[in-house]
């Protein structure tokens, strides 16, 4: 502003760097997760998908949801890429693993269990962060 005091003009720029932090997002509740943080949690999620794929069960995208839930919530591109390879890794072992192995109603019923002890601990990691 033309003839405006430099304190003015000071003031001014302080109170714009402070809206500006003040509406700046905060960073989400799996912003400073690491790997050690979700590995019991995405293990059984891994499993549970694993298994709904090998025995021809519908709607078990349970790790598929978890890793795109953790982005959502501010995971760092670093703990996706780790979560992502660690999947892949556990769904490597199994892979070979016979069907009539996999597709037991024991097997079912423990992989249904482990992955909602799991949904739950996120829940639970995800309030305690946030």
């Amino acid at each position: 502003m033309p003839g405006a005091r430099p304190s003015t003009n000071l003031s001014y720029a302080a109170l714009f760097c402070l809206a500006l932090a003040c509406c700046a997002p905060q960073p989400g509740p799996a912003a400073h997760l690491a790997m050690a943080d979700i590995q019991s949690i995405l293990e059984p999620l891994t499993y549970r998908e694993m298994w709904g794929k090998k025995c021809g069960a519908p709607g078990m995208a349970v790790k598929t949801a978890f890793i795109q839930d953790l982005k959502s919530a501010g995971a760092t591109a670093d703990l996706l890429r780790q979560a992502e390879t660690e999947a892949g890794r556990v769904e490597a072992l199994e892979r070979e693993t016979p069907n009539e192995y996999v597709c037991t109603v024991e097997l079912s019923e423990s992989t249904e269990k482990n992955a909602t002890a799991a949904q739950l601990a996120w829940t639970d990691l995800k309030k305690r962060k946030s």
